[in-house]
């Protein structure tokens, strides 16, 4: 009796095992490519958010031509900074808010892949209109470039590395976590720019290895994320 008990659970699992295979098979010869697997992530993502970005440095600029006081000028784009990157935060928390990761993971695309589309979108964006503010903050509020790469790029950096590190965590509230830690960093951030012995302590080399740094830390937590990313929620993708 045990053998055929033992006999038919292996036939049942087999039969199982079989059916998964070519059930992915069948789907496996009508997925989109990755273009239009882009596409279909660039449709869901809510433009207001680009938007958004981009009012945000409309008004920094706007600032900046009002006033060529250098400690303002600094003091709004380190503010700008970090709230140009939290207006992304609901775009790529969002599985988390509506509970969506378990559903996600029982979809063919994986949550890395679908984590990795939102990111590729939102940097060509954010690469597009920190392009334009670059152009008319140097063209317009007469702002170095290197002046805007330590002054905005290198907190923006630094920001990222922050909600990276809350994003690829199990805490179920991180999305709050990674807006207080920002904020406390922004607060430090100003004390420093705004500290003039402390500033000038900091030479040019200094902040070309910070900005340098900065920009290794995102790379590294982004590819870091992009590779452990099943061991960061506590879903398993039944395809891979």
């Amino acid at each position: 009796m045990n053998h055929i008990r033992e006999y038919r659970q292996e036939a049942l699992e087999e039969t199982i095992r079989l059916s998964r295979a070519a059930f992915y098979e069948s789907e496996k010869r009508r997925t989109v490519s990755r273009w239009e697997f882009l596409l279909s992530q660039a449709k869901i993502i809510r433009k207001r958010w680009w938007l958004l970005q981009a009012g945000v440095l409309a008004g920094i600029l706007l600032l900046m031509l009002q006033t060529d006081a250098a400690d303002l000028n600094a003091r709004c784009l380190g503010a700008a900074a970090p709230l140009f990157l939290l207006l992304a935060l609901p775009e790529l928390w969002k599985n988390r808010h509506y509970d969506a990761m378990e559903v996600e993971s029982a979809s063919y695309y994986t949550l890395r892949q679908v984590y990795a589309a939102r990111l590729t979108l939102f940097a060509g964006a954010d690469l597009c209109i920190l392009s334009l503010f670059f152009f008319f903050a140097s063209v317009f509020a007469r702002v170095t470039l290197w002046e805007l790469a330590v002054q905005f790029l290198l907190p923006f950096n630094v920001d990222c590395c922050i909600c990276f590190l809350c994003l690829y965590s199990r805490n179920s509230n991180s999305e709050m976590i990674s807006v207080l830690l920002s904020g406390v960093f922004t607060v430090l951030w100003e004390t420093v720019i705004l500290s003039e012995p402390v500033y000038r302590a900091i030479t040019v080399p200094m902040w070309a290895a910070l900005l340098g740094l900065s920009l290794a830390l995102v790379f590294a937590l982004v590819v870091r994320g992009q590779r452990k990313w099943s061991h960061f929620w506590e879903v398993q993708s039944v395809w891979n």
